[in-house]
């Protein structure tokens, strides 16, 4: 039960993942000031260190005063936080960004993030540019989930592969049926017998192909649409020449009016509905389950950010769900004076002044050593105690629902 946990959380921490690399490549800076630092799982200490040392001494000759002084800020700020983690590192590595991502002339706001990619990092990089290095982080969440689409009549069908946005034909294949017309004295009896035979024969070596060509992807294959015009697509599911494995991933059928290439980029063209309503499907069952239990008495279900977070803090969530409409921030905060350490979860963040927090046990102004997305922060939490996380859409009247009642913040729980 616990490995299904983590396939979920899993899945809503590369939700997330898409979200913030949107967020960091909107940023952009006036000279060659943004650095990214990737760190593998296993990388060497001493060799990191000796980098950053050396890039804050070359930073010394760059010509720009404006440039070198962000640069050196955001070197100093990568030091700082690289001696405050210990190089205690997440499992698959971590990639650091720092730089000044103010937009405004003149003025500087220099900040750290940071990334637990989705997949282990395999090589040290640092990188100072323009913009943060993502490249590497986009290929790891890259779509890999394939969907199969065969457009069929009884002349021709059409078989090709989705994934993401893009497809492939993999195969075209003709019956050689010719229309319904006598020939060579046939009965009308003798030549509708073998039409039909032929048909079956044809629909039989399509159901073949799609069982060759679609079995291999195994559970990355995520559904079929079986395309055509009129009912042809209906009668060829009706014929059980699929390997069940397959028929119980059609997810639909749809209308085109060709079963060449063209039918499949018809298919491809209306799919989409199809295919968001699948996943919509599994999420409004989410949002209405926790709704269940939150109209019965004594329910298992709690809402609202301090009872969720309480919630998680005595491991009683079992599922946790979060809007992706949620843009709060975790302000990570170490005070120069005392050494306290502090989290801040910030909901307004323009209002929020990182510059002159003050901390709560000695009213010294603290600097501000990360930010972390709030929802990040919660699905390590949930992480940590085997719950799974859910990242709730607005796409839905449901999810709305539960943004606009709940704060988009809810959790079924394992017991009260």
């Amino acid at each position: 039960m616990r490995e299904s946990h983590l396939e979920q959380v899993d899945e809503a921490e590369i939700a997330l993942f898409k979200k913030k690399l949107k967020r960091f490549k909107q940023f952009k800076g006036r000279g060659t000031e943004l650095i990214s630092l990737y760190l593998p799982p296993n990388v060497d200490r001493s060799s990191v260190m000796a980098q950053i040392t050396e890039e804050t001494s070359q930073s010394s000759n760059i010509k720009s005063p404006t440039t070198r002084k962000n640069v050196q800020g955001a070197l100093r700020k990568v030091n700082n936080f690289l001696k405050q983690l210990d190089f205690k590192l997440p499992k698959n590595g971590l990639v650091v960004f720092s730089g000044n991502i103010s937009q405004q002339e003149g003025k500087s706001d220099i900040r750290l993030f940071t990334l637990k990619p989705p997949k282990e990092l395999k090589t040290k990089l640092y990188w100072c540019d323009s913009e943060f290095h993502l490249a590497p982080l986009e290929e790891m969440v890259a779509p890999t989930d394939v969907f199969g689409i065969l457009t069929i009549d009884k002349k021709e069908a059409t078989i090709a592969v989705l994934i993401g946005k893009k497809y492939e034909v993999l195969g075209h294949f003709t019956s050689g049926i010719s229309g319904k017309h006598r020939a060579g004295g046939q009965s009308a009896q003798r030549f509708e017998r073998l039409h039909e035979e032929a048909v079956q024969e044809f629909y039989k070596r399509i159901g073949e192909k799609m069982n060759e060509i679609f079995l291999q992807y195994g559970d990355k294959l995520k559904g079929l649409l079986v395309a055509g015009p009129g009912i042809t697509k209906n009668y060829f599911l009706n014929q059980e020449l699929l390997d069940h494995r397959l028929k119980g991933k059609v997810i639909g059928t749809i209308d085109t009016s060709y079963t060449d290439e063209s039918g499949i980029r018809e298919a491809v063209n209306k799919s989409d509905e199809l295919l968001k309503d699948a996943e919509i499907t599994k999420e409004r069952n989410t949002v209405n389950s926790f709704m269940g239990e939150i109209v019965k008495p004594g329910g298992l279900a709690a809402y609202g950010q301090k009872e969720v977070e309480s919630a998680l803090a005595i491991g009683k969530v079992a599922v946790l769900l979060l809007s992706e409409a949620i843009e709060w921030m975790v302000y990570k905060f170490k005070c120069n004076s005392c050494g306290k350490e502090e989290e801040v979860v910030v909901k307004e963040t323009a209002k929020f002044d990182i510059n002159n927090y003050k901390c709560k046990k000695c009213g010294t102004t603290a600097e501000m050593m990360e930010e972390v997305d709030y929802s990040d922060w919660m699905i390590e939490k949930a992480h940590s105690i085997g719950a799974e996380t859910k990242i709730i859409s607005t796409d839905t009247s449901e999810g709305e629902q539960f943004l606009k009642g709940f704060d988009g913040i809810g959790a079924i729980l394992r017991y009260r």
